[in-house]
């Protein structure tokens, strides 16, 4: 019975689903949150999206089928990340409709009046920007590759064999994401695109559902269509930090720094963002590492070694 059960512990798919942990045990509690309050309030969830995102998570879980990659460490334990970002993804944009949903009054006006106290010109930057067509065009595109680093980073610690640090990078982000939804549900704004658009020429297509959500217009949840309504804490900046931390010590890491200073610099204008924003999210951010490597300092009780004869061996975190 005990030489069965280390056999099992040896198995790739068994050693990959073991980390992660508490990545997908957040994930599915957002799911069943997701799900009560669809149920109980008479939501729908659009056909579309759904099929948008079962294709997704097939795709990436697609390798599992064939032995010969369920059997690779590094390819089980990416492709398994990659649909946790994935469900993970759906499940915090649902819960971050549903929160606009409540229609708590907003607080655009105390955001604003912060950033003029620190003496903060957010209409001065746009109009310095609308005067250096080359430099806005540079940030808005650093703003808009946030998704894309982000599957990046997961695939790119998955396959090269950072199993440690694609846990710390999943969990983080994770947090970090719940925290600023839930924060946004206590101090929720329309953001700074609104509020200064008083004969303003901005486009607030992308902001399109934010006022639909709170008056009751849309009740459908578009999967294949979300927009990111979170102001404060600023997301785009919590991911940016959080992207340049997870590739510290590696070749790249000097591309990401560079790539997200300038998403930060772009966060207030292309994001529609206050600096209050901004400063809020960094401190959220630089808070989770804090206490994540705080973590990491604590001494563990040793556990007993299982054999991995015959995997592929996994580098340190």
């Amino acid at each position: 019975m005990h030489s069965r059960f280390i056999t099992r512990l040896r198995r790739p798919g068994l050693a990959a689903t073991g980390r992660l942990g508490m990545a997908w045990t957040l994930t599915c509690i957002v799911l069943c949150i997701d799900a009560v309050w669809l149920l109980l309030a008479g939501w729908s969830v659009s056909a579309r999206g759904v099929a948008v995102v079962g294709f997704a998570l097939a795709a990436f879980l697609a390798p599992l089928m064939l032995g010969r990659y369920r059997r690779d460490l590094r390819i089980c334990t990416t492709v398994r990340a990659a649909a946790l970002l994935v469900a993970f993804e759906a499940a915090a944009a649902t819960l971050s409709y549903l929160v606009v949903s409540t229609n708590a009054p907003l607080v655009d006006a105390p955001l604003a009046a912060w950033d003029r106290a620190l003496g903060f010109d957010w209409l001065a930057l746009h109009a310095w920007l609308q005067g250096h067509p080359w430099s806005q065009v540079t940030l808005r595109l650093a703003y808009h590759s946030g998704l894309l680093q982000l599957v990046f980073v997961v695939l790119f610690l998955g396959f090269s064999q950072r199993p440690g640090r694609l846990d710390e990078f999943m969990r983080l982000f994770i947090v970090a994401t719940l925290l600023t939804i839930l924060v946004s549900g206590l101090l929720p704004a329309a953001g700074a695109w609104k509020h200064y658009a008083i004969g303003k020429p901005f486009d607030l297509a992308s902001l399109s559902h934010f006022e639909a959500l709170r008056d009751g217009r849309l009740r459908d949840i578009p999967l294949h269509a979300m927009q990111g309504l979170i102001s404060i804490p600023s997301l785009h900046t919590v991911m940016a930090l959080l992207l340049a931390y997870a590739m510290r010590a590696t070749v790249l890491l000097p591309v990401f720094v560079v790539l997200n200073a300038a998403m930060l610099a772009s966060t207030p204008v292309d994001g529609g963002h206050y600096l209050v924003d901004v400063l809020a999210g960094a401190a959220l951010a630089i808070g989770l590492i804090a206490l994540e490597r705080s973590r990491g300092a604590v001494p563990r009780a040793a556990s007993p070694t299982v054999s991995t004869r015959g995997l592929q061996p996994a580098r340190r975190s």
